[in-house]
């Protein structure tokens, strides 16, 4: 997933936004439709509410990249990146550390 949208950004142009979208479908719909997380599939993890925010966001990415912005999709796309590499080679998952963080200052209860 990181190699598609380090790609697309490297790309940028149609191509780029194409891969970067094809990265953000596979994680956005697979989460709902199993078949389509060739990704999960081979790995077997999951993380079902960042898949879906980091999903949303690289589509979000593509089309900023596709109108002419490619400094707003880097911004956008790191950040997911960084999170993906540290579930892939740490089991880290940094939205489920967020929100533990945040659950244990009593911030949620009080949201």
């Amino acid at each position: 997933m990181v190699v598609l949208v380090a790609a697309g950004l490297i790309l940028q142009g149609v191509a780029g936004s194409l891969l970067i979208a094809i990265a953000g479908a596979i994680m956005l719909v697979g989460r709902f439709w199993w078949p389509a997380d060739v990704v999960r599939q081979l790995v077997w993890r999951t993380r079902r509410v960042a898949r879906v925010i980091g999903g949303a966001i690289w589509l979000i990415a593509a089309a900023f990249l596709l109108a002419g912005n490619p400094v707003v999709a880097w911004v956008l796309t790191l950040p997911i990146a960084v999170m993906v590499a540290l579930d892939a080679g740490l089991d880290f998952c940094a939205l489920c550390f967020l929100v533990a963080q945040l659950d244990q200052r009593g911030i949620l209860r009080r949201a």
